[in-house]
């Protein structure tokens, strides 16, 4: 059974509930914004989850956590390519991690990921039962009735944590003398990064903790004057760990993941990234070329021919309730039930590539539908441009 929606009348909460009870085993795609994802379940157990979001890639906890550096990365990342090993696998074949690290980074990896959802109002959705990647990944099997309650707990937190702090490129100071006896090892440690220069996130990821539990503790010692808030220094670029001349690899690899689940629109995003954040690359250029390609083949097979006449599948009123970009909206006012694909095309800024591919997704979401076109046409309607 597959399901499809939108968080606005049916809350991640209410869906992570519904998965656990039936035990469902499939995937659970989540639009954006701010980012898209998809978690795998198994027998209602979360099991991995894939992100948009650089900040949610393994590489990303790998490199800011220290346990490899930006030069071993992209070392490891070519071994993974001639190998075609895994990469959480490959670094404890090496040795740079033992298994026991390995599980709890992708543990910490998974879990951010899917509480992040509890933060979010709205967003389409849709679970496809019983489809998981057909690449391997390493799969985790963690209880959502737990995750549940966590997230739960954290949405309320991070409400009152945001009325603070901005976001976590603000930089704590101590202003006053803090009573370490009752701290534990984590809260010390925390203590010992707060310098005045330390953004929350490099504390963060220097104590190898997830950002929420830093800012809580942050929060707490604002709340009661200890510390004080900076902003962050301006016309300073923070690098994304694990994101820097490795990264279009990584987005090469989730772009293939996504061709091959029929993610077509979810690869061409990761086309366009690779062409605009690493314009002076020629590898990745053309791997990026390379993937339009595949794109484009792919898409031809969809058969969604230039004399299809493209209609809505839902009513008018129901547009107003998806999650749309501005230049998804657009394409969308031309669908009228008159024009074909190619008038379409020919009354829409950009590639025709994106267009078609945003008519496929629209498709596959069952906003939109065609019939081909044979040339009749209801009355009243003429064969030029959309106006």
């Amino acid at each position: 059974m597959s399901i499809s929606g939108n968080l606005r009348t049916m809350p991640f909460a209410d869906l992570l509930q519904w998965v656990s009870q039936s035990r469902k085993t499939g995937t659970l795609a989540v639009e954006g914004p701010p980012f898209n994802k998809k978690v795998y379940f198994r027998d209602g157990l979360a099991v991995a989850v894939a992100s948009d979001n650089p900040k949610e890639y393994l590489s990303y906890y790998l490199v800011g956590w220290g346990y490899v550096s930006e030069v071993e990365l992209h070392e490891l990342l070519q071994m993974q390519e001639r190998h075609g090993t895994m990469l959480g696998e490959l670094l404890v074949i090496v040795g740079r991690l033992t298994r026991e690290e390995l599980l709890y980074v992708l543990q910490v990896k998974t879990e951010e990921s899917i509480y992040e959802l509890f933060l979010r109002d709205q967003g389409d959705f849709r679970f496809l039962e019983n489809i998981l990647p057909a690449k391997k990944f390493q799969p985790l099997g963690l209880p959502l009735d737990m995750i549940s309650l966590e997230g739960v707990r954290r949405r309320d937190e991070w409400a009152r944590v945001r009325e603070l702090i901005p976001d976590e490129t603000w930089v704590p100071k101590v202003v006053r003398a803090v009573d370490v006896r009752e701290m534990g090892p984590t809260e010390l440690g925390i203590l010992r990064e707060i310098n005045g220069t330390n953004s929350i996130e490099q504390i963060a990821l220097a104590c190898r903790l997830a950002l929420f539990h830093v800012n809580q503790f942050i929060y707490y010692g604002v709340l009661h004057e200890l510390f004080q808030l900076l902003p962050p220094p301006s016309g300073v670029e923070r690098m994304i760990p694990g994101y820097t001349q490795s990264a279009w690899r990584l987005r090469v690899k989730d772009a293939d993941k996504l061709i091959a689940e029929g993610d077509l629109i979810g690869a061409h995003r990761i086309v366009v990234e690779i062409a605009e954040r690493f314009p002076g690359n020629r590898e990745a250029q053309d791997a990026a070329r390379h993937l339009e390609r595949r794109l484009g083949q792919a898409l031809e097979q969809r058969r969604l021919a230039d004399g299809a006449v493209l209609e809505l599948a839902i009513p008018v009123s129901q547009l107003t309730s998806l999650s749309c970009t501005p230049q998804e909206g657009f394409l969308l006012s031309r669908i009228n039930g008159r024009y074909t694909v190619a008038e379409i095309l020919k009354t829409v800024p950009g590639p025709p590539l994106e267009h078609r591919l945003m008519m496929d997704g629209f498709l596959r979401r069952n906003i939109i539908r065609s019939r081909e076109d044979t040339g009749a046409r209801p009355a009243g309607t003429r064969h030029s441009k959309a106006g």
